[in-house]
C-alpha cells in the first residue's frame, strides 16, 4: 500500500463538451446558424488539474465510454499527471457529453446534458491510503465505501446543487463549501452584506444542516467561516467587481491542499484567499509556495 499525506481523491462526472456559438438563442420551427464550434473537456477537471499541479498525488474516480471521446479524456488527464486508474471505461456505452450553446451577442449560454452513464461503481482495490476526498458529485454509497475503510479520511463537498444526494453527501462531510446563493436556497435568508446580523443569522441557520465545518463563499465579499463560535469574514482583495473565470476553481483548490498540509482553518481561507485574489488579476500558473510566501510576510 503507497501511504503518503498527499493522495487525493476526486469523484465527479466525465462529459465531452461541444461548445456551439450562436448570434440568437434558437427559436422552434427556426433555423439558427452555427457561427463556430469547438470541442472541450468538462469544466469539473479545473480543480483536479489545479491539485496536481500543487504537487499532490490526485485520483479521478469516474465513467468514460469505451468511445473516442472517452479515450482523449483519458489521455487528456495523464497529460495533466491525473492518474486514471479508477476510471472505469464502459463496454457498449458512450462517453457523456453536453452540447452548450452560447449565445454571442448577449454572453449566455444554454448547456443541454446526455448523460448516458451516471452511476460509478468502485471496480478495483484501492492500494493507497487516501487522506482526502474532494466531491463535485454526490455517490453517497461509494463516499461511505472508502470512509469505512479509512476512518480519518477528510471528506470536501462542493454544494453545486441543491438535490436530496448532494445534501446526503454533505451530511457526512467533513468540510462543505457552499456558494452564497445555495446557502440562501437553504436557510430561506436572503443575505443583506452591510448587516453583520444578516451575515450571522445565514452563517447559524446553514450550520444547523450539517455536522462538518461550513464555508460560503460569496464571489464579491470574501468568504464566512467560524472560529471559537465566532462567525468571521474574510474579505475579498482587491476590486470586489474584478473576478476570473477560474477564480472558485482557485479558491476551492486551495483549500484542499491546505486541509492536505493540516492548516488551520483561519490560515487555510487566508491562503485560499490570497489565490484567488492572484487569480482574478490575471496571475497565470500559480505556484502554491509563492503563495504561502506571501500569506508569511503579511501575517
Amino acid at each position: 500500500m503507497v501511504i503518503s499525506m498527499n493522495n487525493i481523491i476526486c469523484i465527479g462526472n466525465l462529459s465531452y463538451n461541444k461548445n456551439l456559438f450562436v448570434n440568437s438563442y434558437p427559436i422552434e420551427n427556426h433555423t439558427t446558424t452555427i457561427v463556430k464550434k469547438y470541442k472541450s473537456i468538462g469544466n469539473n477537471l479545473n480543480i483536479p488539474i489545479i491539485l496536481s499541479k500543487y504537487n499532490l498525488n490526485v485520483y479521478y474516480f469516474s465513467n468514460v465510454g469505451n468511445d473516442y471521446e472517452g479515450k482523449e479524456i483519458i489521455n487528456y488527464l495523464k497529460t495533466n499527471n491525473i492518474n486514471t486508474y479508477f476510471i472505469n471505461i464502459l463496454k457498449n456505452t458512450k462517453t457523456n457529453k453536453k452540447y452548450i450553446i452560447r449565445n454571442i451577442k448577449n454572453n449566455t449560454k444554454t448547456i443541454l446534458s446526455e448523460r448516458i452513464n451516471n452511476k460509478y461503481n468502485l471496480s478495483k482495490s484501492i492500494l493507497f491510503k487516501p487522506n482526502i476526498i474532494y466531491n463535485d458529485t454526490y455517490n453517497i454509497d461509494l463516499v461511505k465505501q472508502i470512509k469505512n475503510k479509512y476512518k480519518d479520511i477528510n471528506i470536501i463537498t462542493n454544494l453545486n446543487e441543491i438535490s436530496t444526494n448532494a445534501l446526503n453527501v454533505c451530511s457526512i462531510s467533513d468540510y462543505i463549501i457552499i456558494p452564497i446563493k445555495y446557502a440562501q436556497i437553504l436557510t430561506n435568508v436572503k443575505l443583506d452584506t452591510l448587516s453583520k446580523r444578516s451575515i450571522i443569522d445565514l452563517y447559524l441557520k446553514t450550520k444547523r444542516l450539517f455536522s462538518g465545518k461550513i464555508i460560503i463563499y460569496i464571489e464579491n465579499l470574501g468568504c464566512i467561516y467560524e472560529k471559537d463560535n465566532i462567525v468571521n469574514i474574510i474579505p475579498k482583495l482587491g476590486d470586489k467587481n474584478k473576478m476570473s473565470n477560474n477564480s472558485y476553481d482557485i479558491f476551492i483548490s486551495t483549500i484542499i491542499y491546505g486541509i492536505s498540509r493540516y492548516f488551520s482553518l483561519e490560515k487555510n481561507l487566508k491562503i485560499a484567499t490570497i489565490s484567488k485574489f492572484l487569480s482574478d488579476n490575471n496571475k497565470q500558473n500559480l505556484n502554491i509556495n509563492e503563495v504561502i510566501d506571501i500569506y508569511e510576510k503579511n501575517n
